[in-house]
């Protein structure tokens, strides 16, 4: 994985046999029936599987690039690969358990080692030390347990001698006699070999970047798999992640604010993968931090309110267990799926732009899924311009006890127990007498004139790497974990009139950190630095500076320009009031 990041690409039009005229959007994968894809749109959460020679080394999949080891001193690790507590039924049973419904694991990475009897290179695992096939009796134990299984497939190889380029620190490999086109004749039979060996559900390419689609032939291969399987599902990345093509789209270790859509407007399959831990994806030997079972569900529930798929990553040790850490993490997911996998599977992105609480909303037909993450103190919900009738609700925790619901004006209130039944994500199951039907709700001032913008009324905005993440502190909901720069949250809020605002942060700044931030509306920029808390964990609230506002829609944002830890700044809210 780690995919860089890549300038737009020109794609020739001509997909399986349309007219160059013809619309792009839909991409190669387009061209079958729709309901090819509607397994996958409904599976939600997936496994992914990152493993294979670099394993050994424990330091991630790029470990041959990160510490420059040349092939000669590489074929040891490829010549001694022996994953001797490797099994799959186990392998099988976990995932099950977990919940997910479909399993990707790496063929070939960008080390070029196959884990699979290939019939093209002896850089196999076939001439490792285990000298036996993985992926086949991989696929007959997820078969046997119903999880369709896919494979991941790096057009990048670091070891085949046609590949090119070359690594810049390779200074001893020479480029003579080198041919890409008779590479990629290497890879497509490849390719063909796994359909053909293993029969796939999903084909999952990386390692694209180094080269054009034309180059690396990608609407051949697309037509070539289609044809070979109709039902196959492609990710974007065999086409370099052009808008349009491929089956869905993927998204690395952060979620998009708002979904994913086509050239065309309409709403875009899409899959996060997403690592368990913080630093790559292959074992890591030396990792001993790991995204807890709690921040791991309430992604899961991010993303399918959002339209999209988790693909959740583990990185199996050398010798083919995968590590506890990571096996209590899904076995966590799935006791949760058992509860609330009705408002997970099989559902569609929420109709609500955002909820005035920290929660997440996704529906099935007619029934209307709320997903509360931090619980209310009043142990009530608004759920605004909400114009249905509601004939039922109730937990999904407690199905037989039913909850009060009332009308007021355009919003409709839910009265809740006074405790979460899952501290986690507790769910409100809604029937509703037809689809819902929702109308506009935005953020604007109170009758005293304040704009309140808490942070889970915020989307969180990454290009990758996304490490903030909104966290449930027992009374209030803060933004925790935030280091990374390129990740900030963004509101959108209007005011009647115009005026000039006092803006106020409240944030807890904890354990000695100190962060600069910048608060940007309109164009207009204030510049802070954290100051300590009064309490290590509550927020307190503190000036940055004035703004003056037209009457209309605004969007405001706040980053982070310097920090010393991951916990210098938990932010709460923005507050916006009129400046006598």
């Amino acid at each position: 994985m780690k995919t860089r990041k890549l300038a737009a690409v020109t794609v020739c039009l001509l997909v399986l046999g349309l007219a160059a005229s013809a619309a792009p959007s839909s991409g190669p994968a387009q061209s079958q029936a729709p309901d090819r894809l509607q397994w996958f749109r409904e599976a939600k959460f997936g496994l992914f599987i990152h493993w294979g020679v670099y394993s050994m080394i424990g330091r991630e999949e790029w470990a041959r690039q990160i510490l420059q080891i040349p092939l000669k001193e590489y074929q040891y690790y490829a010549d001694n690969f022996n994953p001797t507590g490797f099994n799959p039924d186990e392998w099988a049973a976990l995932a099950k358990e977990a919940g997910v419904k479909y399993v990707v694991i790496t063929s070939k990475h960008h080390d070029g080692f196959a884990i699979f009897d290939s019939a093209y290179t002896d850089y196999d695992v076939m001439h490792a030390k285990y000298g036996k096939d993985i992926l086949g009796p991989l696929s007959a134990s997820m078969k046997k347990a119903g999880i369709p299984l896919g494979f991941y497939y790096s057009i990048m190889d670091w070891h085949h001698p046609d590949y090119l380029p070359r690594r810049d620190w390779e200074k001893d490999r020479t480029t003579k006699g080198a041919d890409f086109g008779r590479y990629m004749d290497f890879a497509t039979n490849q390719i063909k070999e796994l359909l053909t060996k293993y029969d796939p559900a999903v084909m999952w390419f990386d390692g694209e970047w180094e080269h054009s689609n034309e180059e690396q032939r990608a609407l051949a291969i697309g037509r070539m798999l289609l044809a070979m399987k109709p039902g196959l599902l492609i990710n974007d990345r065999l086409f370099k992640r052009e808008p349009g093509y491929g089956d869905f789209g993927t998204p690395e270790n952060y979620v998009p604010a708002t979904g994913i859509r086509n050239p065309d407007g309409t709403p875009r399959l899409w899959e996060a993968c997403y690592t368990m831990g913080w630093n790559g994806w292959g074992y890591n030997r030396y990792e001993t931090e790991f995204h807890s079972a709690s921040q791991l569900i309430r992604q899961l529930v991010e993303i399918v309110s959002k339209g999209g798929n988790l693909l959740l990553n583990v990185g199996p040790q050398p010798d083919g267990r995968i590590q506890a850490d990571f096996a209590a993490r899904l076995r966590r997911i799935g006791e949760w799926l058992r509860t609330n996998g009705e408002a997970i599977y099989g559902t569609a992105a929420s109709p609500f732009e955002r909820l005035p609480f920290f929660g997440r909303a996704t529906v099935k037909g007619t029934t209307l899924y709320i997903h509360i993450m931090g619980w209310p103190q009043d142990a009530k919900i608004v759920l605004p311009g909400l114009t249905n009738k509601v004939k039922k609700a109730y937990l999904l925790a407690d199905r037989a006890k039913s909850l009060a619901v009332r009308r007021v004006a355009k919003d409709v209130v839910v009265t809740l127990p006074a405790r979460a039944a899952d501290p986690d994500a507790t769910v409100v199951a809604l029937e509703l007498d037809g689809l819902p039907v929702i109308e506009p709700w935005m953020v604007g001032a109170g009758k005293d004139g304040r704009i309140d913008l808490p942070v889970y009324l915020a989307d969180i905005q990454s290009d990758m790497g996304q490490r903030a993440y909104l966290d449930y502190f027992y009374r209030t909901t803060m933004l925790a974990n935030w280091q990374n720069v390129n990740d900030y949250p963004e509101w959108a809020f209007t005011t009647d009139k115009a005026g000039t605002y006092e803006v106020r942060a409240s944030y807890a700044s904890m354990w000695g950190g100190q962060a600069g931030y910048e608060v940007e509306v309109d164009g207009q920029k204030l510049a802070a630095r954290t100051e300590s808390s009064p309490s290590v964990y509550f927020p307190a609230t503190f000036p940055v500076g004035k703004v003056s506002l037209a009457a209309g829609g605004h969007a405001l944002r706040v980053k982070i320009t310097s920090i010393t830890n991951n916990h210098a700044m938990n932010l709460e809210k923005i507050v916006l009031v009129p400046a006598k």
